[in-house]
């Protein structure tokens, strides 16, 4: 997804374009993302708080300030493409009273199923990618792209909320072809003795 990242946010209507860009770039689950108010975001050191989430039951949505675990509450790094588009998005579509970071052009919070429908997969359609992609795969993504690029597995861990590496190793990475080629980078210099015989 890392290489198809830039062709998905242009195809995101732009109300929801820096909402993509935060999970993408931090990792953020779709509650803490739909839950994140200003008083959370803070520009200027490019980070996010984790302190509140939304959840959503038949259709009603609450915030509830605590997130889904003691590690959940924590503080993440914005890549600057994700904190120039957090910036472009308080810039025009933010109000004063306005507390949530992303809500519907109503200003009501932001529908799981609604955003699915009316925004991911239009988005997707129009990026080419695959209809089967969830807004949850970003997160998946956003780990992946971290250990790949030999971020220890404990502070990926940490930035992702969980209690456990083992957490993260067993749901969020997978095989690539990057860490293939570094393992057997490893054994280039080993070669078998000449036969004696």
């Amino acid at each position: 997804m890392r290489q198809d990242l830039g062709r998905l946010l242009a195809a995101v209507p732009e109300r929801y374009r820096s909402l993509v860009a935060l999970a993408a770039g931090t990792g953020l689950r779709w509650g803490e993302c739909a839950g994140l108010q200003w008083d959370a975001v803070d520009l200027a050191t490019a980070t996010v708080r984790v302190i509140r989430v939304t959840e959503e039951v038949s259709g009603h949505i609450t915030i509830n300030p605590y997130p889904k675990s003691k590690a959940g509450r924590r503080t993440v790094p914005l890549p600057p493409f994700a904190a120039q588009l957090l910036t472009e998005h308080a810039r025009a579509f933010r109000h004063h009273d306005q507390v949530l970071d992303f809500t519907t052009g109503t200003g009501q919070p932001i529908r799981r199923g609604t955003f699915r429908s009316r925004v991911w997969k239009p988005s997707l359609q129009r990026a080419g990618q695959p209809a089967v992609l969830r807004f949850h795969d970003l997160r998946h993504s956003y780990a992946t792209w971290l250990v790949s690029d030999g971020v220890p597995i404990n502070d990926v861990a940490k930035v992702m909320g969980h209690e456990q590496t083992s957490t993260t190793l067993n749901r969020y990475t997978h095989s690539t072809a990057e860490r293939d080629r570094r393992v057997l980078k490893s054994f280039a210099a080993f070669s078998l003795p000449a036969a004696t015989d």
